[in-house]
């Protein structure tokens, strides 16, 4: 990662590509919040170990009938909009870090999203809590939602319900180390059921 700052946003919107490394580790914030730098390897390593194939790849669902937009970065971290949110945007990393060489906000050889200090315009964000085998070739993850300072979260009507929701919890099949010899595809996910404050996700191969 030749960026300085917090790496959240690029780690959260991974390009379709496999994680090839992580270098240059200790001239950002630890990935994790309330993580040294070798807690926050060691939770995301242990996230590789069971899906090495998927980690950090991003997908994404809506939920139309509450208008809200889930991405999941597989073994880090998930975000929820309280709003519709189209895909080419999604994809777009939050800008939370600056340039390795000019500590600047730019430019970047690719697209970005500036980060808005208004509460009401940011998504909530959860991060992995546990990652495991369920079955044979089939995972579960858990995220857990990130605490928010009292001041800075939104009091709008619509983010209450966001708000209720504690846990993202994804479901999906182990992916295959030959899928990065395919052409490169982002793989799709759908809302499975909200139930107890925990949201259930499911990843899974795009229909035609």
């Amino acid at each position: 990662m030749d960026i300085r700052g917090d790496p959240y946003g690029l780690l959260a919107a991974h390009p379709v590509a496999p994680l090839v490394s992580l270098h240059h580790i200790d001239a950002v914030r630890p990935m994790f919040p309330s993580h040294t730098h070798l807690d926050s390897l060691k939770s995301l390593f242990r996230a590789y170990q069971v899906d090495p194939a998927r980690i950090l790849q991003q997908s994404f669902c809506y939920d139309h009938r509450r208008n809200w937009s889930i991405s999941v970065s597989w073994g880090y971290t998930a975000q929820l909009y309280p709003w519709l949110v189209p895909a080419h945007i999604l994809d777009k990393p939050l800008q939370t870090f600056q340039t390795w060489r000019s500590r600047s906000q730019g430019p970047f050889t690719f697209n970005t999203r500036q980060v808005t200090s208004d509460p009401c315009e940011q998504p909530v964000i959860y991060f992995l809590e546990e990652v495991r085998e369920v079955a044979k070739g089939e995972t579960m993850s858990s995220y857990g939602r990130a605490v928010a300072q009292p001041e800075k979260a939104c009091q709008r009507p619509d983010y209450v319900p966001v708000m209720a929701v504690q846990r993202i919890k994804v479901s999906t099949l182990k992916m295959s180390p030959q899928d990065w010899k395919k052409a490169p595809r982002r793989q799709c996910s759908e809302i499975v059921k909200l139930k107890d404050s925990t949201l259930q996700v499911k990843i899974r191969s795009c229909k035609p």
